[in-house]
């Protein structure tokens, strides 16, 4: 059949492959057939040359190893190589060859893999596409879960040792129904339903023994509430401390933890233990009118926020030592406005990060209805200089006899003690006592730690 070779490879060539060679047994083209248009620009130079030198230098050991098998076995099995273009664009083919006769010519068939290379293209494409879809909306979920967290759960700070409340946010006062005042020094287990706190204290004592993070489900105390109940160790102080996040179950399942993300009106933020922000939530964007999200991540928060710097070194130092700090007034220069910011430390895999909340404070109106006797006189003096000094001198005198006022008020609540104060008033200790020093006040120390009289010029 070897001077039929010609035509059984056009034969070849038109019913089963897209393209057959004719070979010589020493690997030099003899003849070429082929039925596809698009290949006929690519093989015009070919006969005489050697099989291997029409195709790219990565396939001609594989031209090398059709060959050798055609000769000694008569057939070989498919291969896939490459193909020279002059157009540039190399051509996927797969060739299978047979031998006619002992010593005579080879036939080679290929097919050509451009649709079928296309295809599995598309679909890597179309695999890798999904992949970043999917680990996009997986790190969303994350990022909107973590901002969900700072924004709603209740913290309880406590004591490892003795198990009691060193503190606790607004969240938590709220969800336990108890004022702040109530609730430090309580034992964290009385907080719970009596069934749920069995289940409470091992796990108070498992995170403390074995310095791993651990979550159970519990009920509140005189509640049917089922919350999510989380203890994370923390040192501070070479004390070491509880980190208690509580999360109504039941809102987790009503409420999308994204859609709350998106809507609230709750600036939430979460820096590095720098002040670098690493993500925050529309509102905390709109709040910083510098962009969106994503041109705010990697910025320093105090930069973004201006009139912020001052207490965010104490408000961070803070959160790391105590766990949680706040609710802090601060006013902010731009945007000229006053809001109440509240720092928590979180545990984001290796990284400590710190949690942040900023509430716009609204204006309300004053009135003298219900305050104690000597508030009420020195606004009433006040009022009465009204037209004869400027505004804004009133509304700094005013300023000042209402931060007092509460200055007086708790530390008769913390019976003196600086610390308890600060917490009463939602205040670092050393905001507190700067804020003392301008005033020109000092605390009354009371005998035994009873409550001051009143402040000292």
């Amino acid at each position: 059949m070897a001077p039929l070779a010609p035509e059984l490879a056009l034969a070849l060539a038109t019913v089963s492959s897209d393209i057959a060679l004719v070979i010589s047994s020493d690997g030099v083209i003899q003849n070429v057939s082929v039925c596809d248009a698009k290949l006929t620009e690519a093989t015009s130079d070919w006969v005489g040359r050697h099989w291997s030198d029409t195709v790219t230098k990565e396939s001609r050991a594989k031209v090398d190893q059709l060959l050798e098998e055609a000769c000694t076995a008569g057939l070989t099995r498919r291969r896939e190589v490459s193909l020279l273009s002059h157009s540039g664009a190399d051509i996927p083919m797969a060739y299978s060859a047979i031998r006619l006769g002992q010593g005579g010519p080879l036939i080679a068939a290929g097919r050509d893999m451009r649709a079928i290379a296309a295809i599995q293209q598309h679909f890597i494409q179309s695999q890798q596409e999904m992949e970043q879809s999917y680990w996009a909306r997986r790190q969303a979920e994350s990022r909107y879960r973590l901002l969900f967290q700072v924004a709603t759960d209740g913290v309880l700070v406590v004591d490892a040792l003795t198990m009691q409340v060193v503190d606790a946010n607004q969240a938590a006062t709220c969800l336990f129904g108890l004022p702040l005042e109530s609730l430090v020094g309580l034992d964290a287990a009385q907080g719970f339903d009596p069934t749920s706190q069995p289940a409470f204290g091992e796990l108070l004592t498992s995170t403390r023994t074995t310095g791993l993070p651990a979550e159970i489900r519990a009920r509140v105390a005189g509640s049917a509430a089922l919350v999510a109940v989380s203890a994370t160790p923390f040192r501070a102080d070479n004390a070491l401390l509880l980190m208690v996040r509580v999360r109504p179950s039941d809102a987790l399942i009503q409420q999308d933890p994204a859609q709350f993300v998106e809507q609230t009106q709750d600036a939430v933020v979460i820096t590095d233990s720098s002040g670098g922000i690493l993500m925050c939530n529309p509102a905390f964007a709109r709040l910083c009118e510098g962009g969106g999200a994503v041109q705010l991540k990697g910025r320093q928060i105090d930069a973004v926020l201006t009139g912020l710097a001052p207490y965010l070194p104490q408000l961070i130092s803070e959160a790391q030592r105590r766990g949680l700090t706040g609710p802090l007034p601060v006013a902010l220069e731009s945007p000229a406005i006053s809001v109440e910011v509240v720092a928590t430390m979180l545990d984001e895999g290796d990284q400590a990060c710190i949690g942040l909340t900023l509430r716009t404070l609204r204006p309300s109106t004053l009135s003298t209805e219900g305050i104690d006797g000597e508030l009420a006189l020195e606004l009433s003096q006040l009022t009465a200089r009204l037209g004869e000094v400027k505004l804004t001198e009133l509304v700094l005198s005013a300023t000042q006899v209402i931060e007092r006022h509460f200055l007086k008020v708790a530390f008769e609540r913390a019976n003196g003690d600086s610390e308890r104060a600060a917490r009463v008033l939602g205040l670092p200790v050393s905001v507190l006592e700067r804020q003392l020093i301008e005033l020109g006040l000092q605390p009354a120390q009371g005998a035994g730690g009873a409550a001051p009289s009143g402040f000292l010029n």
